[in-house]
């Protein structure tokens, strides 16, 4: 398949390339401009839903019934109601049409109008909508239900608009006060801009230090620009993946990111693999025609085609598999998460699997394709290479078709002192690891608001100086109507820590159920001490079922569906590494030894970024728990990337292996023909790892920070050190597998 695929590239580049621009500029003009359905960001959004079906998400449906009007709280600021509360009273009297006249507006709430009633429940919600501080005071607004249920866009520009003008005219007259409006989807549009933002600042410096690590590996511009191409092209096609699939799911945006993040990763990665193994099978090709290897003699173009195309062909079949392999085991690794049963860990999964094989795609076709193109500009030496200094830097660090070197005499140190470098190695291992036991994982919306935002501090604002109006800790439904729900109320004024709790009200759709807000004073509003009550509270008897949701039970919810559906995704990660590294192999210690090694590199970088965030280490933030989908997503794409480099270092031991070597020397062979590549991929996956924590997004650090010390692990300890030292230790066993399993895999080996 790989020699077929080879021939066509190298026999129709043009086709080949025409045909991926032409999907480019449909997937750009989806994800950015949408056929006028609107661009990926203006469809993402941020669900409140984590767990279909569990309780937290049926009581965020009974409260927010679909249909109902959006809910906005406005935060007006900067007012001085000790002295001025007749004078601001005043000025809402003659601007409530502001919000009353609206066509947009289903229903506006202010507490000068309470206070202008006689009903001392009115005059007592006045009061709790006036700030603690006398410096501001809240107004409440519902939008028309089938405004924000046809088109939120067309919804929040309502709100926007309607704010805007009522906070141009208090600003007017009272100098320095400001209006704000603070919704769910006003929250989602601020994640959203912070999300953009974020992947602009992480790909803007990425692009730029991979660039400068590929010129000095290939000593080139055109060498180093192919896999930066693939890349580029690979990002804005998964973007309009990720559009399409907003078609058929929500998905969440700050996913985006991480989604970005292993497509550029992997597109650098795998175009960088294919791009050297061109310019060895090049080198190969040169010799074969007795010419010099180092491009310096001029070719006429059909020969030039010719031997260009050859080496094509042969780097497809080759290089073209063996990052087939690699995709394929991280594209199965991400699977593993469509058994968790929460809509975004399944969009993740899909959208991982599309970035990843995109890539794989991309560097199989369009890369060798332009490597076609640009034919003899490849073979020539660079004008790089004239620059004093290069040529030496190119030559130390840079990609080699050598059989010695530096990393052959690595692999001899190791074959010398095999049970030295594997204890100390694993003594490493054990030390990064630790930090792990103190792990916490934590689930919080209000985590993903960008800081200094104007609706963030809003939102922040009504929880520190409107206590009535804060998020509840705790909301409990019952299935009784309000007057029958005394012994429940009774029963959650008792509850430890509890600062008030609202009198049971009539579910805004249904009066034979209530709804009772419990508010907790605690500056983590999901710690264990609030998930403790929540667990003790569904198991209450209140003599009629009641479900009990709010933040700490949301993430009591999602972090036991991980746990649950967990077992069953390790072992499809299992399943699929066996079954692949079998087929590559041929072996069935190779992939029992990859599964331990990776495991015990997974979590030493687990251990190590727990600790960096714990205490806030490397100027990064310091939390109070890792994001739990972050940490399943470390372990699924650190798993896939640790097995990337295993692949790249087993298919070149494989290839010694088969033409008869002995093992130590097939180890040998193989690290020094991929020790080079591995670590100068390493490098340009951290520097894009690491591009991405110069956001603003904790979740994005936190990812990009796991991966980055997974790769760093990976491609240091585990690839030059632990894995020679352990096939050194196991000498032919490393390639045993039982009669059966031989004989199938004669059958089936596709990379033999």
């Amino acid at each position: 398949m790989f020699k077929r695929l080879g021939w066509g590239v190298a026999h129709h580049p043009w086709i080949t390339v025409v045909a991926w621009l032409a999907v480019f500029v449909v997937a750009g003009i989806g994800a950015f401009a949408g056929f006028g359905q609107g661009g990926l960001f203006d469809r993402m959004s941020n669900s409140m839903s984590l767990v279909s079906g569990s309780q937290s998400d049926e009581v965020n449906e009974a409260v927010t019934p679909p249909g109902s009007g959006e809910q906005i709280s406005v935060v007006v600021t900067g007012v001085d109601l000790a002295a001025q509360q007749q004078q601001v009273a005043a000025f809402m009297n003659d601007h409530r049409a502001d919000f009353t006249g609206s066509e947009d507006v289903a229903q506006e709430v202010d507490p000068f109008q309470l206070l202008a009633s006689q009903d001392p429940a009115a005059q007592a919600q006045a009061q709790a909508m006036i700030s603690t501080k006398q410096d501001g005071f809240l107004i409440f607004l519902t939008l028309k239900p089938n405004l924000s249920t046809q088109d939120g866009d067309a919804a929040d520009s309502a709100a926007t608009d309607v704010i805007a003008r009522f906070s141009t005219a208090l600003a007017s007259q009272f100098p320095g006060a400001s209006a704000t409006g603070v919704s769910t989807m006003a929250i989602g549009n601020a994640i959203v801009d912070q999300v953009q933002g974020d992947l602009v600042i992480g790909e803007a410096v990425s692009l730029p230090v991979a660039l400068v690590l590929l010129l000095i590996v290939f000593g080139g511009v055109v060498a180093a620009g192919l896999p930066l191409v693939g890349a580029i092209i690979s990002i804005v096609v998964g973007l309009g993946a990720v559009w399409g699939l907003t078609f058929a799911t929500t998905v969440d945006s700050f996913i985006l990111n991480i989604i970005s993040i292993i497509g550029l990763a992997l597109s650098i990665d795998y175009g960088l693999l294919v791009v050297s193994r061109y310019r060895e099978e090049l080198a190969a090709g040169l010799d074969a025609a007795g010419l010099p290897t180092d491009g310096s003699s001029r070719l006429e173009r059909d020969q030039a085609r010719t031997i260009v195309g050859e080496a094509v062909q042969r780097t497809v079949a080759t290089a073209g598999r063996t990052v087939t392999f690699s995709a394929v085991t991280i594209a199965c690794a991400m699977a593993a998460l469509l058994t968790m049963h929460t809509n975004m860990m399944q969009t993740i999964s899909v959208a991982g699997m599309v970035v990843t094989l995109l890539a794989v795609l991309l560097a199989i076709t369009v890369v060798p394709a332009l490597i076609m193109i640009a034919n003899r500009v490849l073979i020539n030496p660079s004008v790089l290479t004239r620059i004093p200094g290069v040529r030496v830097i190119t030559r130390a660090v840079g990609d080699s078709a050598s059989d010695t070197g530096i990393f052959s005499r690595l692999a001899r140190r190791v074959h010398a002192h095999p049970w030295v470098i594997v204890v100390c190695v694993l003594a490493v291992l054990a030390i990064m690891a630790s930090p792990i036991s103190a792990l916490t994982m934590r689930t919080a919306f209000t985590d993903y608001m960008p800081e200094g935002n104007a609706v963030t501090q809003a939102y922040n604002t009504i929880q520190d100086d409107y206590p009535a109006a804060q998020a509840a800790s705790i909301v409990v439904v019952a299935d009784a109507p309000a007057a029958q729900t005394t012994a429940l109320y009774q029963h959650l004024q008792s509850l430890p820590g509890q600062d008030f709790i609202s009198p049971p009200a009539a579910l805004p759709d249904d009066p034979d159920r209530s709804v009772i807000n419990v508010h907790i004073a605690d500056s983590n509003q999901v710690s264990q001490a609030i998930t403790d009550q929540v667990t003790a509270l569904r198991s209450y008897d209140a003599g009629y079922p009641i479900m009990v949701g709010g933040p700490a039970a949301m993430q009591h919810d999602f972090i036991q569906s991980v746990i649950d559906n967990g077992p069953v995704a390790l072992v499809i990660m299992v399943c699929a590494v066996m079954v692949l590294l079998f087929l590559m192999t041929g072996s069935l210690i190779i992939p029992i030894k990859a599964l331990i090694i990776n495991s015990l590199s997974l979590l030493a970088s687990l251990g190590a970024t727990s600790a960096i965030f714990m205490h806030g280490w490397f100027g990064m933030p310091q939390v109070l728990g890792m994001e739990t989908f972050i940490v399943v997503c470390a372990i699924c794409f650190g798993f896939g990337l640790a097995m990337d480099y295993e692949v790249f270092l087993l298919a070149r031991i494989k290839e010694a292996w088969d033409v008869g070597l002995p093992n130590d020397l097939a180890v040998e062979r193989g690290l020094q023909r991929s020790g080079r590549i591995i670590t100068s991929a390493a490098a340009i996956i951290v520097a894009v790892f690491i591009g991405f924590t110069f956001g603003r997004m904790t979740a994005i650090k936190e990812v990009g920070v796991a991966l980055a010390i997974t790769v760093i692990t990976d491609a240091t300890l585990v690839r030059m050190l632990l894995v020679p030292a352990t096939m050194t230790i196991l000498g032919r066993w490393n390639w045993w597998a039982p009669g059966p399993l031989r004989k199938l895999y004669g059958h089936l080996k596709i990379i033999h």
